[in-house]
């Protein structure tokens, strides 16, 4: 299930816990706003839908190159980029298990388990979904519940340490099942394959889960079901807010949040404070790389926000209500494609094309290669593999406390030598 869906049946779902944690007054505030979802949150479900196949049913996930995998209205085709970083999440999860095994444990895993979180919350009939739930049982009488979740953006890495979602998931786990286990110890993993191949992992003992829940969670759940019971006859505090860059990422009334709006300007005018605009006459220096830096602290916050507004202000008008100032236009037309493939296949042979004029082919990609040779014939693999090359990730900016290591960047160096200037080139002459 598609944690658009898993919102459709709680409020305060674990995919959302830093949201209603940490803003009281969020929940309130989403209620009755659009939810559309974006291409790139449908694309995440298709990949969870993916990772599922192949952990149900054993198979890795090459096998299903080709597939359709419909998520809403839109339809997207398992690839081979697709299936590549499926593979390395399936293969995490499989690796734990054995390790789970190697250990001397015997291990439960429940794939894309549905939990229920009322208890945390009090919203009567509250699930969320987990994508995958691992129980370790070792001799000793050690017992672990391992919470496993499928990141599969490539924006913002999302850490496992004090991770609510996790934590909440691994709640309604230890509830779930804990007639039949008394769990010591509880460890939260998060694979972002499309950022990294090694897993974000934090181990805590149940104690500070269950302190999380008593101390945090289940006090956050009243504050914010309070709110929305009241909001029809109370209206809501900008006090009542809590705006910031990570509670606001996923909150569905950003786009038309006083509070936001008015922590934005905030934002940019503290911003700008520190940057004094050192002048002498008319003369005005350019930024410097000082006042960059306190710029780009601000630029996530105040980027999502406009994307938030644009995305709402499309949404009015594609209602057809009225945005003075804005208005809709037909956008770049899509990529021309047969209306029958079939029907253009016996249309172009009835037109004696030769078959290399009808036909594209291309080789197997290494991923497919990889998954043909590796097992069955790990010389010729190893053969194949020398010819496979994999391009570096491009540069990118990231704040000082990514835990990615910083790359070393040598400043240009100018090839030209200076003339000297008692040099007046009359050699050249």
């Amino acid at each position: 299930m598609s944690e658009a869906e898993e919102r459709q049946h709680a409020l305060l779902s674990p995919s959302s816990a830093w949201t209603w944690i940490t803003c009281k007054a969020s929940t309130a505030a989403q209620l009755g706003q659009p939810d559309d979802s974006s291409e790139y949150a449908d694309e995440g479900t298709a990949a969870h839908e993916l990772a599922k196949w192949c952990l149900d049913a054993g198979n890795d996930a090459t096998a299903y190159i080709g597939r359709i995998i419909t998520v809403g209205e839109r339809e997207f085709e398992v690839d081979d980029e697709m299936a590549g970083f499926v593979q390395t999440y399936v293969d995490g999860v499989r690796e734990r298990v054995e390790a789970y095994k190697l250990a001397g444990a015997t291990v439960e895993m429940f794939v894309e388990q549905r939990l229920s979180i009322e208890h945390i919350t009090g919203e009567k009939g509250a699930k969320g979904t987990s994508d995958c739930v691992l129980i370790a049982c070792f001799a000793d009488g050690h017992t672990e519940i391992c919470v496993i979740d499928l990141k599969y953006g490539r924006g913002v890495a999302v850490d496992a340490t004090n991770n609510y979602q996790g934590l909440m998931y691994a709640a309604a786990a230890v509830e779930e099942h804990s007639d039949f286990y008394s769990f010591r110890t509880v460890l939260i993993v998060i694979h972002q394959p499309r950022l990294s191949e090694k897993p974000s992992e934090w181990s805590l003992p149940i104690a500070d889960l269950v302190d999380f829940v008593e101390k945090t969670a289940k006090p956050a759940a009243e504050q914010a079901m309070l709110y929305v019971e009241s909001v029809d006859f109370a209206p809501l505090a900008l006090s009542d807010f809590n705006p910031g860059e990570k509670q606001c990422k996923f909150c569905k009334a950003k786009a038309v949040c006083p509070a936001l709006a008015a922590h934005v300007e905030e934002t940019i005018s503290m911003d700008f404070d520190q940057i004094p605009l050192s002048t002498l006459g008319d003369a005005v220096h350019m930024l410097d790389n000082d006042r960059l830096g306190v710029i780009y602290e601000s630029l996530d916050l105040i980027d999502g926000w406009m994307k938030a507004v644009r995305g709402r202000i499309e949404v009015e008008l594609l209602a057809g209500n009225a945005v003075p100032g804005v208005k809709l236009v037909a956008g770049r037309k899509g990529a021309r494609k047969w209306s029958s493939t079939d029907e253009a296949e016996t249309l172009l042979k009835s037109m004696r094309l030769k078959q290399d004029e009808m036909y594209t082919f291309k080789v197997i990609s290494p991923t497919q290669a990889e998954k043909l040779l590796a097992k069955e014939s790990p010389r010729r693999w190893k053969k194949v593999e020398a010819l496979v090359t994999q391009a570096d990730g491009k540069p990118s900016v990231a704040p000082e406390h990514d835990k990615r290591p910083a790359l070393v960047i040598e400043p240009a160096v100018d090839e030209f030598e200076v003339v000297a200037a008692e040099d007046d080139g009359g050699d050249l002459v």
